[in-house]
């Protein structure tokens, strides 16, 4: 018998980018302008710059193996993840959510606590159809039992 699963793919999010562009370029106008020291300057421009690449790769935009590309669900709930180099994170639970119209937040969580991940999917980066039987799936009070 073969069990029914959703599964979603995820892709490259153009509003994601231009959030992550508006943040760190903020965040880095911001600390150039407080920060008196040079180097002190300097050092926290490589640090800003460091986690917009390390955002970008993750979320596909610059070339990374440990981009998250599609998240299946099975009939009992588990979650597993799969990543562009073909490596996947399995029996992971759902803990919370936080779904909006454009934008779903998966905190999900494994055996350990350090297995722990949230998944960031925006509309624009998957199929529409998709993404709205996720919203739906999410937002029933059957998904997280008391």
């Amino acid at each position: 018998m073969i069990k029914k699963h959703f599964s979603i793919a995820m892709g490259r999010s153009k509003w994601l980018l231009f959030y992550l562009i508006i943040a760190h370029g903020l965040m880095l106008a911001m600390i150039m302008t407080l920060l008196p020291n040079v180097w002190l300057s300097l050092l926290v421009a490589i640090i800003i710059s460091a986690s917009f690449i390390y955002y970008c790769q993750r979320h596909q935009w610059l070339k990374s193996n440990r981009a998250i590309i599609r998240a299946e669900r099975d009939t009992k709930g588990r979650w597993q993840l799969f990543h562009s180099d073909n490596t996947s994170k399995g029996k992971l639970s759902l803990k919370q959510c936080v779904v909006t119209s454009k934008l779903v937040i998966l905190y999900l969580s494994g055996a350990s606590f350090w297995e722990s991940r949230a998944i960031i999917i925006i509309a624009d980066a998957t199929d529409p159809e998709l993404f709205r039987q996720l919203r739906v799936y999410l937002r029933d009070p059957k998904t997280f039992p008391q």
